[in-house]
């Protein structure tokens, strides 16, 4: 939660002004457009639904709009993830194994970074790893109805979480325990229709009414994959947790559920790269791999001790790189907006440029949408918030507003003025 009262950050901003901050509790579910310039087709992938869900809640019961508030669940889940993983992992290799591989899942900068924000990867995390530690127990009936809940809310989350179905079934599959696959069927089939469920209307109106954009190949995507899920973009702990887990990888090489959920994984992998393409691919989508190579790292501790100061020094390195960024904005959306509020104040006209009112209307709406440049000499000030507009048009805007005023963040605003 530190720096928790930061600016949103772009998908968040999004997230809240399109599904959260609205009048109707439906627009969780990405049931219409909120902000008439932007279809909710563009932007209905960008609505993690449970935590849309959660916050509306919050946002109807409150009226708030306190980015602190809404970042409390994610930092809750993380920090819940961080605790389960340790607990479990401590029991099973040792309490300074635990420890560490803990540390390694709460200093790695890309689980860092999706649970400071409000988003549901942290949610899926925490949800991956409790339906995994319900299934590995003694089974009983209210155990399995357990199972289905927090599984089904983890893909409510995130989408992506049905990797880790399908792993729970090819562990099943692989150990040849069809009775026991019998009774896991029915929980299995209810997770699945509540992830599926809270998420249909979005996936059928995508796939449907064609909102996704044109497929892009990443030819690096599955090392990007391996990178950033042990540590990158900071070299050291890279280094270092990857060979952690690569050694506990082998110590636990005559596993059949390893080799089986890696089979799963590499699938889901090459059908997303190879075959599906989207627009939008990102490591982040597997999040749920970061405390599965805690898993990889704990053993690998146990095994060889010495692994286990390796561990902790890279995630002390980890956590020392992130912490400048911690209370820095990603972007200047409340400065932005106090800025369109000065210029509508003093009876002038802020503009923005298409595709930043997504974002923007999650802190103001004083502001005209600007989708052609013929419409900029109707402005008086240009508002330019993100990466994410028209070139073309933002240089155009560039040229007839000469007076530039730069409103700092990692990614800072521009006031286009005449």
């Amino acid at each position: 939660m530190v720096g928790s009262n930061r600016s949103f950050g772009y998908d968040a901003a999004a997230t809240f002004a399109n599904f959260i901050a609205t009048p109707s509790i439906w627009d969780a579910f990405a049931v219409r457009s909120v902000i008439p310039t932007i279809p909710v087709t563009q932007v209905a992938t960008n609505d993690h639904v449970l935590v849309s869900l959660l916050s509306h809640l919050i946002y109807s019961a409150t009226g708030s709009r306190s980015e602190v508030l809404y970042r409390f669940f994610p930092a809750l889940a993380a920090g819940g993830t961080v605790a389960l993983s340790t607990t479990a992992l401590s029991r099973r290799f040792g309490l300074l194994a635990g420890i560490c591989a803990g540390l390694y899942i709460a200093t790695d900068p890309l689980f860092v970074d999706n649970s400071r924000d409000l988003r549901g990867y942290s949610l899926a995390a925490l949800g991956s790893v409790a339906g995994t530690l319900i299934l590995t127990g003694t089974w009983s009936r209210w155990r399995l109805v357990a199972y289905a809940v927090v599984m089904g809310l983890a893909m409510a989350a995130q989408l992506f979480v049905g990797v880790v179905l399908l792993c729970h079934l090819a562990w099943l599959v692989s150990e040849r325990s069809w009775p026991r696959l019998r009774q896991l069927a029915p929980a299995w089939i209810a997770a699945a229709l509540i992830g599926l469920g809270a998420n249909a209307h979005i996936q059928v109106m995508e796939y449907t009414q064609h909102g996704l954009p044109p497929p892009v190949f990443y030819p690096t995507y599955p090392r990007d994959l391996i990178l950033f899920i042990i540590g990158a973009p900071v070299l050291l702990p890279v280094g270092l947790w990857l060979a952690a887990a690569g050694l506990g990888l082998w110590t636990q090489r005559r596993a059949a559920w390893l080799w089986a959920s890696l089979a799963v994984i590499a699938a889901a992998v090459l059908v997303l790269w190879l075959g599906l393409k989207p627009a939008f691919l990102y490591p982040r989508f597997f999040i749920f791999l970061v405390p599965a190579s805690a898993f990889l790292m704990a053993a690998a501790m146990k095994r060889w001790g010495v692994v286990a100061p390796v561990v902790l020094l890279a995630a002390v390195v980890a956590a020392v790189s992130q912490a400048p960024g911690y209370t820095q904005d990603p972007l200047a959306l409340r400065q932005a907006a106090a800025a369109v509020e000065r210029i509508h104040a003093s009876g002038q006209r802020a503009c923005v440029i298409h595709s930043d009112e997504q974002v923007l209307s999650a802190y103001t709406s004083d502001f005209t949408v600007v989708t052609r440049p013929e419409q900029l000499a109707d402005c008086d000030a240009v508002v330019v918030v993100s990466w994410g507009v028209d070139l073309a048009l933002r240089d155009e805007a560039a040229r007839e507003f000469p007076r530039l005023t730069t409103l700092p963040a990692y990614y800072p605003t521009v006031v286009l003025e005449r």
